[in-house]
């Protein structure tokens, strides 16, 4: 029999050469100085041999052990070898059956046409909270108190960060991209059930925060921190541009060069975005034109030497030709010490001052992009009060500027 000290001092000749160790177990030495557990054995009357890996990565020990499961196969009457195969495959199947496997097949096969921000939103939870829980657990063997286990997790480390709230609609967005892929298993046939269905209502979010208009304390403080804002001129510029025009956050950061029209004055915002063709840039799939005043107008041609050279008006200033985040007007906010203000409060702020002002409401509602039911007089009204409009939002960026 061999023993692990000798198996150690083999050398390597100039043919492959073979020892014996017990019960037709042998190490098999190659020229490379490679040495090869291997056993050898007879099933229905034909003789075979079974790999058990190379040495010292599989120790002696290791190769009796695995020779004395191949014995225990032969007694059952079943092939060794072709019983490795099977349980190859078995892993193999496993292993693209995990949650993390099906995730990120249903990421290239189901999300092709959604909007870049929504995949890296699905990609930044399943990262953060999913896959270090579950990622690599077989799907079949999740259940809803794993996916409660996720959701409860997500609450607390979010908790643990004031800045970012209390942590429950991350928790229920993580629920529900869970239970995409979970559906995706179901429909591809690996998954029969779908365990985030019983966790439905199991956490309540908090009633949503409206947006509010401003008081004449924080529209002073507002307009005084931008001009002492000392963050990036993108992201500065990007708030000023949203405060002056009116347009939504998704407005501002979706905004490419080439909506802008100088001569005219004006944006064009299409029925969709280059960004994402099936993903609407504007409620009812109706293009919007905003009137740009003097301010606008002088704080795009600025803008324009920082970034005409990308597709965007509002880059991020980390990625190239890439949107700003999602939440990168709120964090500016923060930084300037408005906490309690929200880049969704601009738009609330010039609807209730207009009117306050006596604008007419039509005015005020088509500047602000309020779909109207008949879509041929939503149309002509944006055509017909755009002259009025763009008197509007030329006292408006005057009144912001007298804050």
């Amino acid at each position: 029999m061999l023993t692990d000290a000798k198996v150690k001092t083999l050398k390597p000749q100039d043919k492959v050469y073979r020892l014996l160790d017990a019960e037709r177990l042998y190490i098999e030495v190659r020229p490379t100085g490679k040495k090869i557990w291997r056993f050898k054995y007879t099933v229905d009357g034909k003789e075979g041999t079974i790999s058990f890996g190379e040495y010292p990565a599989v120790t002696l020990q290791e190769a009796r052990k695995l020779k004395d499961e191949a014995r225990a196969k032969l007694a059952q009457g079943l092939n060794p070898s072709t019983e490795k195969k099977k349980e190859k495959l078995e892993r193999r199947i496993k292993a693209s059956n995990t949650f993390k496997a099906i995730a990120e097949e249903y990421a290239a096969e189901q999300m092709k046409h959604k909007s870049a921000d929504y995949v890296e939103r699905f990609r930044s939870c399943m990262e953060m909270d999913v896959y270090k829980e579950i990622g690599s657990m077989p799907i079949k063997e999740i259940t809803s108190a794993h996916i409660f286990s996720i959701m409860k997790n997500t609450v607390q480390r979010i908790s643990n960060s004031p800045r970012f709230g209390t942590g429950e609609a991350a928790a229920n967005l993580n629920r529900r991209f869970i239970g995409l892929v979970m559906r995706y298993a179901i429909i591809t046939s690996r998954l029969d059930n779908d365990p985030t269905y019983a966790l439905r209502s199991v956490i309540s979010q908090p009633e949503v925060e409206h947006a509010r208009p401003l008081n004449p304390q924080e529209r002073k403080a507002l307009r005084e921190k931008f001009k002492s804002y000392n963050g990036s001129t993108t992201v500065r510029n990007a708030g000023l541009a949203m405060l002056y025009s009116m347009l939504r956050t998704v407005e501002i950061r979706k905004l490419e060069w080439s909506y802008i029209d100088f001569d005219a004055k004006t944006i064009t915002l299409p029925r969709s975005s280059r960004q994402a063709q099936q993903e609407r840039v504007m409620k009812r799939n109706r293009t919007h034109v905003v009137p740009m005043s003097t301010q606008l107008h002088n704080l795009l041609l600025k803008q324009k030497i920082v970034s005409g050279d990308q597709i965007y008006v509002f880059p991020s200033p980390q990625k190239r030709n890439c949107m700003l985040s999602r939440t990168t007007l709120n964090r500016m906010l923060e930084y300037m010490g408005l906490s309690t203000v929200t880049a969704h409060d601009f738009r609330a702020t010039a609807s209730t001052l207009l009117n306050e002002h006596g604008y007419d409401e039509k005015w005020i509602e088509a500047q602000l992009a309020h779909a109207d039911d008949n879509k041929t007089r939503a149309s002509y009204n944006h055509a017909k009060y755009l002259a009025d409009r763009r008197k509007m939002m030329q006292d408006w960026a005057n009144m912001v500027d007298s804050w």
